[in-house]
């Protein structure tokens, strides 16, 4: 059943933390837990929420259930929709889908987190690998010029494929919706990252080549 109290209580819920049920009453502008009751009896059934006994008061605390399918379930559905940027930033909600990337070097798994945060497509594109090489194998075809001009590592071609992804994916949610906060500085501070990593990838090219010599251009 849609109403306009879900999102309001799903919103109190996204911290992660336990919240009793007369504060989740009070917080959406009710005075007693039976006006919510039927809402958090949906979410208990959806699977979305864990209800236990409070200890401290009488009645229950509920929390969200934090697993990659629930939230998966939570971010797609439809009454949801509005709160995909605040469940992006949930302080818990990129450990859970940005593991696989914590051994990159740098500070390229933080830059991650930064983008899942700002595009709703480039959370969405990350999510269908399991692996850095699986993202690597299909955008390697775009590193060919990095190749050619012979300045690359990588650490650059990892910034690159990553700088790409995410490029398209604000361009994408631009016209469908789907940004956070910060995305053009996040653009702008990557861009600046990838100028000063190909200035350390071309020093050493220049510095084999030498000068050109005379009578060569």
């Amino acid at each position: 059943m849609k109403s306009p109290v879900k999102p309001r209580l799903m919103r109190i819920l996204l911290d992660g933390e336990p919240h009793s049920e007369i504060d989740l009453a009070t917080g959406v502008g009710f005075t007693k837990v039976a006006t919510i009751r039927k809402w958090l009896d949906s979410f208990q059934n959806a699977g979305f929420i864990e209800r236990s006994r409070n200890e401290l008061s009488a009645g229950n605390v509920c929390r969200i259930v934090t697993t990659r399918e629930t939230v998966l379930k939570i971010y797609h559905h439809p009454e949801f929709r509005a709160l995909r940027p605040e469940i992006r930033s949930a302080p818990w909600f990129c450990p859970v889908f940005t593991q696989q990337f914590a051994a990159l070097p740098e500070n390229l798994p933080l830059l991650i987190d930064e983008m899942v945060r700002a595009s709703h497509t480039f959370f969405e594109t990350i999510c269908m690998y399991d692996t850095p090489e699986k993202i690597r194998e299909t955008y390697q075809p775009a590193l060919v010029v990095n190749r050619l001009y012979g300045g690359s590592d990588p650490v650059f071609d990892d910034l690159c494929i990553c700088y790409q992804i995410f490029l398209h994916a604000v361009i994408r949610d631009i016209r469908y919706g789907g940004l956070g906060e910060g995305f053009a500085q996040l653009l702008n501070r990557t861009q600046e990252t990838l100028e000063r990593r190909h200035a350390d990838c071309i020093a050493p090219v220049k510095k084999k080549t030498g000068p050109a010599r005379a009578g060569h251009p």
